[in-house]
């Protein structure tokens, strides 16, 4: 009798101990932080365990994509009122974040610039919107998931100024009440920039060179805007890193220096000649300068075609004549 009384009492021991674990692991906890994605904050996203409470209303949650705290006296007394027996466990405040989707200002102007071009035509343009208090992003519900649309815009071509609407893809909030942005539209030039500081005299590699766009009213000559144009020329003076390459700010590499002896080839279908003369001036690759022949005293218009290689441009039956006096048959 003894004996089966103890096998009992030892049986229920063994069940408590048991059952306790699992009790303390179904007990509420509070969370020391909480991430929301509604405008009302339930028990539930600052309790663990919270049970059929979980779904209760208890506070406001802060604005998309903004953070706030709720003391913890607060979320116990909330937790008491639905029937849960919450400690706060030594936590003095709970962290709540609003989840929200970010959309950069960049990508607003993006969506403008490309409604730009469709409606009005408007390419080669930076638009710069200004969004409300200065912000550089939109905060958008986490479940706007869709891509940008611009729903209306107006362009003022006089003033270069545009009002847009945007909505999300898919999203019935935006569809209903879409970001409205305003901003100016500034017409830009795709412009060569230096990647270094040259000094005067240096050539320009490939590599020195960047393509950028910038304001067309920032640009106040032609710029040119092929690098490869621009590779072996050599600079007029000293020039910045950052710096926008005009026409005038690079020189052809001299192949031709002043009053230096040059070859002169004149070449036409079934006749090749070639002479010695003088250059009258320095002259790089594609210059037209001017050539002495030594011994007519005569001067001609030649090509720089080489260093120290000259051609001479297709003229009258006169100057094949005076290239022969005294010239070399090739």
């Amino acid at each position: 009798m003894h004996a089966r009384i103890f096998r009992r009492l030892a049986l229920a021991v063994l069940l408590s101990a048991v059952a306790l674990p699992a009790m303390a692991q179904d007990r509420p906890v509070l969370r020391r932080d909480a991430v929301v994605a509604a405008d009302i904050v339930v028990l539930g996203d600052l309790v663990e365990n919270a049970g059929q409470a979980a779904g209760k209303a208890v506070f406001r949650a802060p604005a998309l994509g903004q953070s706030g705290t709720i003391q913890a006296a607060r979320v116990v007394e909330a937790a008491r009122a639905a029937g849960l027996d919450l400690d706060a466990a030594g936590i003095a405040q709970v962290v709540v974040n609003r989840a929200a989707r970010r959309v950069q200002r960049t990508e607003l102007e993006l969506a403008v610039r490309e409604a730009l071009l469709v409606r009005y035509g408007v390419g080669d343009a930076e638009v710069t919107l200004a969004l409300e208090n200065g912000e550089t992003q939109v905060h958008l519900d986490p479940e706007a998931t869709g891509s940008l649309r611009v729903t209306d815009l107006i362009y003022d071509a006089r003033g270069r100024r545009v009002q847009a609407a945007v909505a999300v893809d898919g999203h019935r909030g935006t569809a209903i009440r879409p970001m409205r942005v305003s901003g100016q539209v500034v017409e830009t030039l795709e412009v060569p920039v230096l990647n270094r500081a040259m000094a005067r005299g240096e050539q320009v590699r490939a590599s020195d060179i960047r393509l950028e766009r910038r304001p067309r009213s920032d640009v106040q000559s032609v710029a040119l805007a092929d690098p490869a144009m621009l590779t072996g020329r050599v600079s007029r003076s000293a020039l910045q890193a950052g710096a926008v390459l005009r026409d005038s700010d690079l020189a052809r590499q001299e192949l031709v220096e002043k009053n230096g002896i040059v070859a002169v080839v004149y070449e036409t279908p079934g006749l090749a000649l070639s002479m010695r003369g003088k250059a009258t001036e320095a002259g790089g690759l594609g210059d037209t300068i001017l050539v002495l022949n030594p011994q007519s005293k005569r001067t001609l218009q030649a090509v720089v075609t080489g260093p120290g290689t000259v051609t001479v441009s297709l003229g009258a039956p006169g100057r094949i004549a005076e290239l022969r006096s005294g010239s070399q048959s090739r």
